[in-house]
């Protein structure tokens, strides 16, 4: 703040999201990978996590994490960093 006046910045990333969705999105595909990881190394911490997740954030953030992890299972991605199919 300079002057007593506020400055407001909005950047807008390439795909015209708001930092903040975008930084969300990316926060999202980094927990995706993150399962996928798990199910590589052993599926049953995969299975507890996406358990927990239901019951910390609730349903609809479970079945989100858990739908986009099968599709990118599906696609190939065993969760290589960076990696998104």
């Amino acid at each position: 703040m300079r002057s007593g006046k506020a400055l407001l910045v909005i950047l807008i990333t390439k795909e015209n999201l708001e930092v903040h969705e975008f930084f969300e999105e990316e926060k999202h595909r980094c927990e995706v990978r993150q399962v996928l990881k798990w199910r590589v190394q052993d599926r049953t911490k995969a299975m507890e996590y996406l358990a927990l997740v239901e019951k910390r954030r609730g349903e609809i953030a479970a079945n989100k994490l858990r739908n986009d992890s099968r599709i990118q299972w599906e696609r190939g991605n065993r969760g290589i960093d960076g990696n998104w199919k």
